[in-house]
Parts: C-alpha cells; sequence; structure tokens
C-alpha cells in the first residue's frame, strides 16, 4: 500500500497531534522521576499512544538497558508483534482489512528498532495522519532510548576498561582498556604519564594513536617525550601545563589522575589529543573521564603493589615480576632452594650508639645512610633484601628466580661483601663519620660480614606478606657474622667448596685463611669457615 502524497495539516490535525506530543511527555516525565526502566516506561505509553492514536495496538522493538533487543505491545496483534513488525519494518502495509504503520527508530544516525501502529480498517483520519502521529510517538521515543542507549554503552565500556585494568600487568590491562575504548569512540591520540611508586621523581609514559600502543618509556621511547620528561620533570603533571607543543597536537584534553588521601596526591596525567582542529563530542569526553577514574584508582592499587615489592627487589626485578600475571604464586610462594646467605653488621655499633650518636634520631639517621648503601649493593649483584635486624642487613642470593649456578649464588654473596667492605671504608673518609668513629676509639666504621651457602625455604611470608628465608644456614650466617672483627668477612666452608670450580676474574684476588671451628650457642655442628681477603 502506498501513501498518498502529505498535505499540510488541518489546525484539527495539529491539535491531535499537539495532544499526543504533551501526553507522551507527560509520561515519559512521571517515567523518569520514578526511574523506571523500559519495561515499566513502555507498559506505561504505549496505553497511551493508542489513546491519542486511535490505533487497535501498538508495538516497539528496541534495545533495552542492556542492549538486548526487546519487544513490548499493546492490543491485539493477528500473530505476534515482533513478526508482524519484522515483517513490514517501515512504512504503510496492508494486513489484510487493516493497516499497519510503522517507522523506523534511529538514535544519533544509527537504528536501534522499529515502532508500529495497527488500525482497525483503513485510519479513520487517512493513513498520512496516521504516519505523522507515528512519527510524533516516534521522535519522542528517539530521545528516551538516545539517554538509555548511551548509559548502556558506557556502562558496558566501564565494566569492558574495569575488566582489562584489573589484569595483573598493568601495561597489558592500559592497552586493552584503551583498545576497548576506542572500539566505541573516537581516539586519535592518548597519553599516560605517571610517576613511579618508588622513585618518586621518576616520570613513566605510554602513547596510543587510535587504540593501537605506539609508544612506551621502556621498549618504545619518544625521542619528544623523553627529552620533556628529563628537562620539566614533575611539572609536566600539573594542571593546565600546556601538552599541546609537546604533542604537537591543535586539540588536547587532559584529566590529572588523583588518588585518595594518603596517596601522594596526584599520581599522573591522562592526555587525549588530535591531530587536527576537531574537537571531541561529549559522550567521548565522559568515557575518557570514567577511564580517568578507573585508571586513577588502578594506579593506587598498582603502586601500592609495586612499593610492596620495593621493599625486598630492584626496579628492574619488580619490572620483570608485574610482567608475569601469575608472578606471585610462581615467583614468591615459598620453595626451597640453595642459597647464598649474607649477614653484615656495623662493627663497634653499640658503643657508637652510647658514646658517639647523640640521641635515637643521630643513630636512625645513620643506620638509615648505611643501610640504603649497603641494600644498593645486595641489589647490584642479584640479590634479595631480606630485611634489618638492628644495624644488621641481611641479603639473599638466588631469590626470586633462582636463574644461574649455585656456584654463582655463592660468588654473588662474596662479591655483595667484598662492596659492602670497601663502601664501609669508604666512608669513614667522611669527617662526621670519623669523628664517631675517633670517640669509640675505632681506626674507622668497619662492618662484619658473615656469608654462607645453604637450602633454604624462600618466599613471602606472615602477615605483612614479607620475602624472607628460613634454614638452620640462616642461622648459620648470623653466628658467623658475629664472630667476625673489625672489617673481616667471614665465609663458611661450603662456600668455599663452591667456588672453587668458578672462573671469576673479580674473585681471582680472593685469598682464604686457614680453616677453623667454632662451636656457637643453639648451632648443632661447629661452625667450619675461612677468613677472606679481598
Amino acid at each position: 500500500m502506498t501513501t498518498p502524497e502529505p498535505k499540510e495539516p488541518t489546525l484539527e490535525e495539529y491539535r491531535g497531534l499537539r495532544a499526543l506530543d504533551r501526553a507522551v511527555d507527560e509520561v515519559l516525565e512521571r517515567a523518569l522521576q520514578a526511574r523506571d526502566n523500559l519495561e515499566r516506561t513502555f507498559r506505561r505509553l504505549l496505553p497511551v499512544v493508542l489513546a491519542h492514536t486511535s490505533a487497535r495496538a501498538a508495538v516497539v522493538t528496541t534495545i533495552d538497558e542492556e542492549l538486548r533487543p526487546c519487544t513490548w505491545s499493546a492490543g491485539a496483534f493477528p500473530g505476534e508483534p515482533a513478526a508482524v513488525l519484522g515483517a513490514h519494518p517501515e512504512g504503510v502495509a496492508q494486513l489484510g482489512p487493516d493497516t499497519f504503520v510503522s517507522q523506523r527508530l534511529d538514535v544519533g544516525g544509527q537504528g536501534v528498532g522499529h515502532v508500529g501502529l495497527l488500525f482497525d480498517g483503513a485510519p479513520a483520519a487517512g493513513v498520512v495522519q496516521a504516519v505523522r502521529l507515528l512519527d510524533a510517538a516516534a521522535e519522542q521515543l528517539d530521545g528516551i532510548l538516545r539517554s538509555v542507549q548511551l548509559a548502556a554503552e558506557k556502562h558496558q565500556l566501564i565494566l569492558a576498561c574495569n575488566t582489562q585494568l584489573a589484569l595483573p600487568v598493568f601495561e597489558h590491562g592500559m592497552d586493552g582498556a584503551v583498545a576497548a575504548l576506542s572500539e566505541r569512540v573516537r581516539l586519535p591520540g592518548l597519553l599516560l604519564i605517571h610517576r613511579d611508586p618508588v622513585d618518586t621523581g621518576r616520570l613513566h609514559y605510554r602513547t596510543w594513536r587510535s587504540g593501537r600502543l605506539e609508544h612506551d618509556d621502556d621498549t618504545r621511547p619518544a625521542p619528544s617525550l623523553d627529552a620533556a620528561v628529563k628537562g620539566r620533570g614533575l611539572a609536566l603533571l600539573e594542571k593546565g601545563h600546556d601538552m599541546r607543543g609537546l604533542l604537537g597536537a591543535p586539540r588536547t584534553v587532559e584529566t590529572v589522575l588523583v588518588g585518595g588521601a594518603g596517596t601522594g596526591g596526584v599520581l599522573g596525567k591522562l592526555v587525549l589529543w588530535s591531530d587536527d582542529a576537531e574537537g571531541f563530542d561529549a559522550f567521548t569526553l565522559d568515557v575518557v573521564s570514567v577511564l580517568a577514574s578507573a585508571l586513577s584508582q588502578r594506579l593506587v592499587d598498582y603502586n601500592r603493589e609495586r612499593v610492596h615489592l620495593s621493599q625486598f627487589f630492584p626496579s628492574h626485578v619488580i619490572d620483570r615480576l608485574l610482567e608475569d600475571p601469575d608472578y606471585s604464586t610462581r615467583w614468591l610462594s615459598p620453595r626451597e632452594e640453595p642459597v647464598g646467605i649474607l649477614f653484615a653488621d656495623i662493627n663497634g655499633f653499640t658503643r657508637l650508639c652510647e658514646q658517639a650518636l647523640e640521641g635515637p634520631a643521630a643513630i636512625g639517621t645513620f643506620v638509615d645512610r648505611w643501610s640504603e648503601a649497603v641494600v644498593k649493593r645486595v641489589w647490584a649483584h642479584g640479590g634479595v633484601f631480606d630485611k634489618m635486624v638492628g644495624d644488621c642487613v641481611i641479603g639473599l642470593f638466588g631469590p626470586p628466580f633462582f636463574g644461574g649456578t649455585v656456584a654463582e649464588r655463592a660468588a654473588a654473596a662474596v662479591r655483595t661483601a667484598r662492596d659492602i667492605q670497601a663502601l664501609t671504608a669508604e666512608m669513614s673518609a667522611d669527617r662526621e663519620v670519623a669523628r664517631m668513629a675517633e670517640k669509640v676509639k675505632l681506626p674507622g666504621l668497619g662492618v662484619a660480614i658473615g656469608v654462607n651457602l645453604s637450602p633454604t625455604y624462600c618466599g613471602l611470608f606472615g602477615p605483612n606478606r614479607s620475602y624472607t628465608g628460613f634454614s638452620s644456614g640462616m642461622n648459620q650466617a648470623a653466628r658467623l657474622q658475629s664472630l667476625g672483627g673489625f672489617r673481616e668477612t667471614l665465609v663458611m666452608d661450603s662456600v668455599r667448596e663452591a667456588l672453587a670450580g668458578v672462573d671469576d676474574a673479580s674473585l681471582r684476588t680472593l685469598q682464604y685463611g686457614p680453616l677453623q671451628e667454632q662451636a656457637v650457642k643453639n648451632v648443632a655442628r661447629p661452625l667450619r669457615y675461612h677468613a677472606v681477603t679481598f
């Protein structure tokens, strides 16, 4: 059936269209106030549409709040309403003696369904007026469906972003979240720049083009960003800092990422940019803002994770751990392995505290300075910082990846001992340290070190999930260190045996003293050890 040529509506028709528009608007307003879902909204709305159009039945097929296809109807149809609408998706059709008028529902240029009215026989006011009535109702429906669709799409994008950001590897999660967003919105360029949680003066960055990773500061550096990070540092994170020149983009929109209380304030910045002067629509800016909010929380969690691991491991080890989604189970769960063990304790520390260091604050400051330098030496040789007991630093060699041979683990512990001895001797040249040593009648600052090689059960333990080791070898190393004199390094005989086959230029000058045996408290067998000189 063809639709007759439209004529200008009569005054009476204008009044009918206006009445329908007001009635539909009132129903939608009440539904909005009541926060009705689409099911309840159409249950209210369709009978009102029937009353104002004199149609026998009405049907709508569209998508619901979860973006699923659904059908709602009112009145009596000859068969299934969805099937009728599916057979006649747009225009005017004759169904036996009845007339069916249908129209496409459109949201932002995208079809999201159809609406149809069924009239007994020919519409009393004519087909053209029936089409106009349907069009008036459809315009109202387009508006409500647009808001529902945008809200549903936003919700699904939030879920997709959160799912990706929950991935254990932070970088993989960010790549996935950006890719998910780019499937729905225009993301010509996106930059994430954020602080390192451990070295808070260091910045990391990552850029994407149309959802695909383009640059990162580690494996795919961008010269312009590297130069900016080096030259401007944390100023790049300040709100309002002009990023257009840095990115070479005429249009940029940025969101500062801020953590909650106690997280250190500004965490980073997310910058959306375009190479042309075209801006971004409200929906894009809204979902990028949602991404920024989710990203802020993810950075808080990520930073907390890195800070926790930084108590034991250097940055490059943490990077490797966090590249593995199952790193905690695979690498940090307790396991027994041969491990190089080092205990390093300041000579005469009690005397220094009692006679040379003036008050608890001075003691703490001095220990902080010395131990920080010692831990750097442990890390430099591939070791793990286990803990401090008083002024004694404990290092483990082998964990967390347990690569290399047992001999190499022993060698790393001995090389670390050599460097700690050199460091401590160098600190004696410091005027304040020299004054302290003279006050307690020591020739300088010294350290006693014990090194052992022993099977040890290593991993995360206790309520604080501290990385440590347990074994009789740990007890032996502690007792061995306590036997050490001024600037003396003692190694268990197991260490010397392990190093016998090691061809290492840095250890060729190592000289062993005679084998000694010493019974010590709480250790079943006498310690067999050598003093070594470097």
